[in-house]
């Protein structure tokens, strides 16, 4: 390929081993074009890269072409016709991407720059992507039946929502059609990367078909898609002109035997949502323990923080859990009152005023899983004629004898938690919406954004919201021309929903989601959240409270009164 003048080039050459070696080991971040000598770089995307590297204007980003047919480390990448995008962070590969997704790809440069900008500043081990390529060769025959478990072709599809499902209706299924159906599909282009038998039954039928629920012979048609087992696909095609739903919903009404036979997602809007419905099992995934995480506050009293303070906060620290903020207190006897107004009838309650306000007591903000009953199972019990009994516990162990009451307080339950904490640790709550049709590990990353600004998910959970829930959650969108277009999308499929606590936490958070409109997120904050997830006004990707007294209404819609003991 004849080289492009040096003054202009954004991206370098590379068509030998040596100048990738010396390419890949840059410092900073290089996101690499693997191209073949028969079609060349993917030019769709220099414009692009442009921008990128104009808005940002950062000496360790850079941008590079190779031709996998001159070197050696690129053989596995050769006769692939997608394109391949390959980021390396100082001879480390961190990323990959497959096919020309420009927010995919404008998205994974911003979170990989920032990611090697901490590791250039503070150290750190880079992790290494594992890029799992397919074996067979574009023309080689394969079963598509086999290819049902490639779990990596799989999450890569999800991931970059590069993907759309089939069903072959029972009928097909009965008669026998199905493996001429599949063979259609994959002479047109698609590859299968799962399927599998599914039984509707009425609900999920009706879900699934609901966009066809005031056609002629809806009723009929529901009956058939229960009648027996349909066949599944996901799948993908990764040169689709438009979209891989687009793309499959064109080869289906051009083509008789597919028309007649099988179902298909209509719009890319409703594709997360249905693959929730016909395959969880792989739009699903199990919760780490870190999502698991809680919170719980220990109170050390006077008479144990004189003696015990360091060797109390070692033994916490030794048992799992994160000390993640103290707080050394003088509390009042009007403070004590209030803080143990649930104790007033109790006979040890003026035992618990002259013990709490006979000296400084420290406040910890404690973190771990399963953090409340974790702790409390630490602390044994709190009657002191049962304390000399549990031998191993922190009351027995820290015990002041003379003492009329225990020496730690920690509370029993999530709702107590959530009030004791507010009071030595005032924070602001903020209800937080990932909109529909984000993909997993969109919602991973948006995750882990907020817990690394210092964002704790007080609670969090999936639902489809109503009209009604939407319509109060969007008072400030109601009369603008998008509105409706909001509304249909915002209750098109599941949203995830969060609580989340900060001190500040509502200007913090809009610093770091963005303006609402993308487009201008990318001018004035291309790292925000709605920068690198958003498209649009509409499918900007997240929703948030626009202050603490709107967050309060907000999060009592959703989720009730946190503080308030269940039944």
């Amino acid at each position: 390929m004849a080289r492009r003048r040096q003054e202009i080039a954004l991206q370098a050459e590379i068509e030998t081993q040596e100048e990738w070696n010396e390419a890949i080991n840059k410092d900073g971040l290089t996101v690499v074009d693997i191209y073949q000598a028969y079609g060349g770089p993917c030019k769709a995307m220099e414009p692009k890269f442009r921008t990128i590297k104009n808005t940002l204007g950062d000496a360790i980003l850079n941008f590079a072409i190779a031709k996998a047919d001159t070197i050696d480390s690129l053989e596995k990448h050769r006769g692939r016709c997608e394109p391949c995008f390959l980021f390396y962070a100082s001879g480390v590969l961190v990323d990959a991407v497959i096919g020309a997704n420009a927010p995919e790809l404008q998205r994974k440069i911003m979170l990989n720059l920032e990611e090697e900008k901490r590791i250039l500043k503070e150290g750190g081990e880079r992790r290494e992507f594992i890029f799992q390529q397919i074996d067979q060769d574009e023309d080689e025959e394969v079963d598509p039946r086999l290819q049902r478990h490639r779990s990596s072709s799989v999450a890569n599809a999800i991931t970059s929502q590069q993907y759309t499902l089939a069903v072959i209706r029972p009928d097909a299924y009965a008669d026998g059609k199905v493996d001429e159906i599949v063979e259609t599909i994959t002479q047109n282009g698609f590859k299968i990367l799962v399927q599998e038998e599914h039984h509707l039954n009425e609900h999920d039928a009706r879900e699934l078909h609901r966009y066809k629920m005031n056609q002629e012979g809806y009723e009929e048609h529901i009956a058939r898609m229960t009648s027996g087992p349909s066949v599944v696909l996901l799948l993908q095609k990764t040169d689709a002109k438009a979209s891989t739903v687009d793309d499959l919903r064109e080869l289906v009404n051009s083509d008789e035997l597919l028309k007649t036979n099988v179902d298909y997602t209509p719009s890319t809007d409703n594709i997360h949502d249905e693959l929730m419905l016909l395959l969880p099992h792989i739009a699903r995934r199990p919760r780490t323990p870190e999502e698991n995480l809680e919170r719980t506050l220990a109170i050390i009293r006077p008479s144990a923080l004189k003696l015990y303070k360091d060797a109390i906060i070692d033994r916490i620290r030794d048992s799992g859990f994160e000390v993640t903020r103290t707080l050394e207190i003088q509390l009042t006897r009007q403070q004590v009152e209030e803080f143990y107004a649930s104790k007033k009838n109790e006979p040890y309650y003026e035992d618990i005023i002259q013990e709490m306000t006979s000296g400084p007591s420290l406040a910890l903000y404690l973190t771990k899983k399963d953090a409340i009953q974790g702790f409390h199972a630490l602390l044994g019990p709190a009657e002191k004629n049962k304390i000399k009994e549990a031998t191993g516990t922190f009351r027995h162990d820290f015990d002041i004898v003379d003492a009329k009451i225990n020496s730690l307080h920690a509370p029993r339950t999530r709702a107590e938690a959530n009030r004791h904490l507010q009071f030595f640790f005032p924070e602001e709550r903020i209800l937080v919406i990932l909109k529909p049709n984000l993909s997993d590990q969109q919602r991973s990353e948006i995750v882990a954004t907020f817990k690394k600004a210092g964002f704790f998910i007080m609670t969090r959970k999936m639902e489809k919201l109503t009209s009604e829930q939407v319509a109060q959650l969007q008072q400030s969108h109601q009369g603008k021309d998008y509105y409706n277009e909001l509304l249909n999308y915002m209750t098109s499929g599941p949203s995830e929903l969060f609580v989340l606590v900060k001190e500040n936490a509502s200007q913090s958070w809009q610093q770091l989601v963005g303006p609402d409109d993308p487009a201008k997120a990318v001018e004035s904050a291309p790292t925000s959240l709605r920068a690198l997830y958003g498209k649009d006004l509409v499918h900007n990707a997240i929703d948030v409270s626009m202050d603490v007294e709107q967050a309060k209404n907000d999060i009592h819609l959703i989720f009730g009164d946190l503080d308030r003991e269940e039944a």
